[in-house]
């Protein structure tokens, strides 16, 4: 599994454990890998899962604080929020990454499972921790 497929694994696990907050990050690999059908999961993906789960206060309060005024992160698409989550992540504790890279992987990622329309978004987003 290269990094990108490692990724995707790694944001729908995300995007599964922000719909089932009080599951660990340990039953989240498990239903992921048997939601996905995967054999195991690859060390990056699960380097990606628990590093996300272990910072998900910060990483939240962070993607929080850059919002407009008035916005919430709740009234953003949770699937925007995994995308969002794992390049953080990445950005603030990647070596396997450079961050302007990682925010062009949370875009190709946008193309897979959102709509084109929220790449701008994310973009914006992203671009004030590069």
């Amino acid at each position: 599994m290269n990094q990108h497929e490692s990724r995707k694994v790694a944001m729908q696990a995300v995007y599964l454990a922000n719909q089932e907050p009080d599951l660990n990050a340990e039953e989240v690999e498990a239903k992921v890998v048997a939601t996905l059908n995967l054999n195991q999961l690859s060390a990056y993906s699960k380097k990606l899962i628990e590093g996300v789960l272990e910072n998900r206060e910060d990483l939240q309060s962070e993607l929080t604080s850059h919002l407009k005024k008035g916005w919430r992160l709740e009234r953003v698409s949770q699937t925007i929020v995994a995308i969002m989550e794992i390049a953080l992540f990445e950005i603030k504790n990647s070596d396997e990454i450079e961050p302007k890279a990682a925010v062009n992987e949370a875009l190709n990622l946008c193309d897979e499972f959102a709509e084109p329309k929220e790449k701008p978004f994310i973009n914006g987003m992203l671009a004030n921790f590069v």
